[in-house]
């Protein structure tokens, strides 16, 4: 009698899982190594100082120069004759701003200092070796296993789940 794959496969699976089993026996703990990792760690500070800064106490505008600039330009327009008219007009302009600065920068001869504090977030870096896991090393059955765990071993033996489950080979 010939027996469809198709129909013993799908059994063979279901009788697997009917035969297969666990169950709960000790291991003999053979080592726990500490497994370290390196962080790296910024720690920000802030670090403040003080500023000085030397302003000369001017009015800070352009008024000055603008008007200086207009009065030696009409100078220059009513003096000026003929094609030397436009000329003097441009250095009466310039000759009139750069006087009117001039006369601002010796009035405000006195210098003031300023000082401000600033402030800035700085970083100090630093490297942390921190514990990270523990490597665990266990006999069971003739045979070394290892796992991971947060949680370090305290007794010589461990207990394992052992499950049995019967390996099938198709031809």
């Amino acid at each position: 009698m010939k027996i469809n794959k198709f129909i013993l496969l799908p059994l063979l699976f279901v009788t697997q899982f009917a035969l297969a089993g666990s169950y709960s026996d000790y291991a003999t703990v053979i080592s726990v190594e500490k497994v370290y990792n390196d962080y790296i760690i910024e720690e920000p500070y802030k670090e403040c100082y003080i500023k000085e800064t030397t302003v000369r106490s001017g009015d800070g505008s352009a008024t000055n120069e603008i008007i200086g600039g207009i009065f030696g330009g009409l100078f220059g327009n009513a003096f000026g004759k003929g094609d030397g008219k436009k000329a003097l007009t441009i250095a009466g302009t310039i000759l009139g701003a750069s006087l009117a600065h001039d006369q601002e920068l010796k009035n405000s001869g006195t210098r003031k200092v300023i000082s401000e504090e600033i402030c800035e977030i700085k970083y100090q870096i630093k490297s942390e070796r921190r514990l990270s896991h523990y490597l665990v090393k266990y006999l069971f059955d003739g045979h070394v296993f290892t796992y991971k765990t947060k949680i370090r071993p305290v007794e010589d033996t461990i207990k394992v789940q052992v499950n049995i489950s019967p390996i099938i080979v198709v031809d």
